[in-house]
């Protein structure tokens, strides 16, 4: 019982502390979302840019929990204007580590005595982050990293969770229905999902799969999970030292080519993402490493994402509408994603989408940075009722992160490029416009498949016609008919359905009977 008091005044205190920390930025916020809204298309507000780093270290200050959540933010177009999410994009997963014997307590609860279980440990942290931290040591004489559980994160998460969902129920009906919604939406699989990044045998999977994919096909290097000694708030894994992707003078050094290096960086992600069932996506500075032979290390995996064949063929659509400045493809793309209503109003859209894309004309696309194709998104998805979902916004997330990344290395660099060059030369781009081609050949069918139910009608209609008409020579049959033939013809021939082909050839032979004693 003593429990569950300390836990509900911990709960109110930290409700309160919450409540006067977010309460001027959320009022502030409201402000500057309504002015961004009617403020014309370019207009970068100074005002609106200093919010956004109040408000970004109103977030710092307020712990671990929302650190996260400020990530989450960050790749968040539809919510905030584009001068918070510039602050809030700069936010690292970087935060000083906790004292050596606050974390003792977890380790030895999941290990033992760790100078018993490790031949050498070192209690000085190699690197701190918002929900762990990470030490040095010696396992069987190998090299290795002990990843461990902030002091009582899951306390703190859950406290945490508890006040942002109280907080949130005193907004409803206080701000209009679809940011509601949306930063309801946005709540609740942050709640469903952060457990998962303080559960390292979830990382440990994530680590194995993305490193099954990319054996035998990339030069990077996946650190091995150690598994007899780690366990959901332990993690250890062989130790792996590079030099910081971002650390230019050290790669300098070593005499790596920093331009080749941001190329493959970037190829690295984009074919998780294009081509395999999973991809990380979180590639900030401090999870890619170099070593000086110039293969690249990949450090923690608790945020993944992954995309489905229908998601990877809409975001290759979307990309395709973004680069050939097409406001239908994109809307078809973000309506195929669920990201826009099949019921939204197509003609008010368009017409906000050829306003933004507008000063894009006369640019090459593949001279273009994924910011400015995301600012064009931006300008259109703010102003509408978007529901971007999670795969999007971990693509968004991942993009950006790693254009800064490669832009680092080589200022010259231009992530679209690489982009198109990867869709051509992988032939992805061939595989989006076959894609297309079935799905206009998979919905005639459908049409077709439709139209069967009226095949006894036009039967009984062909033998009354047949019953009343005398019989007459020398008729020509209309070119439309051979038309028609020949599309049923192609649309048999993608779809390799031939039961279905039977079907479609007896109506067309069925509608040419009919056609030609209409016509005599």
């Amino acid at each position: 019982m003593a429990e569950v008091d300390d836990l509900f005044k911990g709960i109110r205190r930290a409700e309160l502390r919450v409540f006067f920390r977010l309460f001027p930025v959320f009022r502030r916020y409201l402000k500057d979302r309504e002015s961004a809204k009617k403020d014309d298309e370019g207009v970068w507000s100074y005002d609106r840019e200093k919010h956004g780093e109040k408000a970004l270290n109103a977030f710092i200050s307020l712990g671990p929990t929302f650190i996260k959540l400020g990530q989450v933010l960050s790749a968040r177009p539809d919510l905030l204007p584009r001068e918070y999410l510039s602050s809030f994009q700069k936010l690292q997963d970087e935060v000083p580590a906790a004292p050596f014997e606050e974390v003792l307590p977890t380790l030895q609860k999941n290990l033992g005595n760790v100078d018993e279980v490790f031949e050498e440990f070192n209690r000085e942290a190699i690197s701190g982050a918002s929900l762990g931290q990470v030490y040095r040591a010696k396992y069987k004489g190998k090299e290795v990293a002990v990843k461990v559980n902030r002091p009582n994160i899951e306390k703190v998460l859950k406290r945490d969770l508890i006040v942002i969902n109280r907080l949130l129920k005193l907004v409803k009906g206080r701000v209009e229905n679809f940011l509601y919604i949306s930063v309801f939406n946005v709540i609740s699989d942050f709640n469903s999902r952060i457990y998962d990044e303080i559960d390292y045998r979830k990382e440990a999977q994530n680590s194995r799969r993305i490193a099954k994919n990319l054996r035998g096909k990339e030069d990077v290097i996946i650190p091995e999970v150690i598994d007899e000694v780690s366990g959901k708030e332990v993690l250890v894994l062989e130790y792996r030292k590079g030099i910081k992707i971002t650390d230019l003078e050290s790669l300098k050094k070593t005499e790596i080519d920093l331009k080749r290096l941001a190329f493959r960086v970037d190829l690295l992600f984009m074919r998780m993402l294009l081509r395999d069932d999973i991809f990380h996506a979180d590639p900030h500075p401090g999870n890619i490493s170099v070593t000086p032979e110039g293969a690249i290390i990949l450090y923690d995996f608790g945020m993944v994402g992954n995309l489905d064949k229908r998601t990877r063929f809409s975001l290759l659509s979307l990309y395709d509408g973004l680069v050939n400045t097409d406001p239908d493809a994109i809307m078809d793309a973000l309506i195929s994603m669920g990201a826009l209503s099949p019921a939204a109003n197509r003609a008010v859209m368009r017409r906000s989408m050829e306003m933004a894309i507008s000063s894009f004309q006369g640019k090459n696309p593949e001279e273009a940075e994924i910011s400015e194709l995301f600012e064009i998104a931006n300008n259109v998805i703010f102003e509408f009722p978007f529901r971007l979902p999670r795969s999007l916004v971990l693509y968004m997330r991942m993009s950006s992160l790693l254009e800064g990344v490669c832009m680092s290395l080589d200022p010259d660099f231009k992530f679209v490029r690489v982009l198109r060059q990867l869709l051509y030369s992988e032939g992805m781009l061939d595989e989006l416009y076959r894609q297309q081609l079935s799905e206009f050949a998979r919905k005639a069918v459908v049409s077709i498949e439709k139209g069967l139910d009226v095949l006894p009608l036009l039967k009984k209609k062909l033998e009354d016609d047949l019953n009343r008409m005398p019989e007459k020579k020398d008729m020509k049959v209309p070119a439309s008919i051979f038309l028609g033939t020949v599309l049923l013809g192609s649309v048999i021939m993608l779809t390799h359905r031939p039961l279905l082909s039977l079907v479609v050839m007896a109506i067309d032979l069925a509608g040419f009977a009919y056609l030609l004693l209409k016509k005599s």
